[in-house]
């Protein structure tokens, strides 16, 4: 029914700048079956002082050139100026997707460049693509984190990115006990086997969605106790993408906050996807 959900042209932007995270983002979409009409945007931006204007269109003039000559794609080199956070995302404003690289390994240069990987997902409002410097191409699973409170647009992207990439689905539930009460004791209401039987049912939910939306769709339930940063973390190694949806619009409340995301970006050396709660009904065309 929504297979075909799959092959809808895509608008991606691609946010560069002169370090090798940049060259990951461009290799990330490479790897990504574009159909014909798609449009992908090759973005830097800078502040116009500091640099060479002559120097920002060869360097987004040379990551597009990185692209594979795709006669049904339409490649655009864009050089802008402002904040960077904010001009991405006025950029990316009619985009489907934004995606970004992340210096994992240097993260006092991330730092100092106010933690853009972490401030730009927690306030775009569509999906955003964070890849890692050290990424290396995995052919696994798409994994995404099931969260009932972030909606079930995150579900929607990582299957039709699952059908775009022809991978199958991981569908994590982690689910963890509260803390004890003031007696050490749990009450009958935190009685561990409730607990468990109730994520089971949020997984089996989701379960019959991908069945209903995605018939064509391969993909697999996986129930886990633990934190559900540290079990997505576990797993991502052997994924593809690893997708979370993200609950609140806040510049740095992933930061602070300990937020599975925030963990996946510093942590995990697999390609994130965050996609907030509300986005534009763009995959309903």
């Amino acid at each position: 029914m929504h297979d075909a959900a799959a092959l809808v042209p895509q608008h991606v932007v691609i946010g560069i700048d002169e370090h090798e995270a940049s060259l990951r983002t461009i290799d990330w979409v490479i790897e990504r079956d574009l159909p014909s009409g798609s449009r992908v945007d090759v973005v830097t931006v800078t502040n116009g002082w500091s640099t060479d204007p002559r120097a920002d269109r060869a360097l987004v003039e040379a990551a597009a050139a990185r692209l594979p000559d795709r006669s049904h794609v339409d490649v655009e080199t864009l050089v802008r100026f402002g904040a960077p956070d904010r001009t991405l995302l006025e950029v990316a404003a009619d985009a489907d997707l934004l995606v970004i690289g992340n210096r994992r390994q240097h993260r006092l240069r991330t730092a100092l460049d106010g933690w853009m990987p972490e401030r730009i997902p927690t306030v775009a409002d569509l999906p955003v693509v964070v890849v890692p410097e050290d990424w290396v191409p995995v052919d696994g699973d798409v994994l995404l984190g099931v969260d009932t409170s972030t909606g079930d647009a995150a579900l929607r992207f990582a299957a039709e990115e699952a059908l775009r990439s022809r991978h199958r689905l991981g569908a994590l539930r982690a689910w963890k006990l509260p803390v004890t009460t003031a007696t050490g004791a749990l009450s009958v209401l935190e009685d561990p086997q409730l607990y468990e039987d109730h994520n089971r049912a949020i997984l089996a939910d989701s379960e019959r969605l991908l069945h209903l939306r995605y018939p064509g769709l391969r993909h697999r339930p996986l129930l886990e106790e633990g934190d559900p940063a540290a079990r997505l973390l576990a797993h991502a190694p052997f994924a593809s993408l690893v997708v979370v949806g993200r609950r609140h619009r806040t510049t740095l409340g992933g930061v602070f906050t300990g937020s599975t995301a925030h963990g996946l970006i510093t942590q995990g050396r697999t390609p994130l996807a965050v996609v907030p709660q509300r986005r534009r009904e763009l995959l309903d065309r």
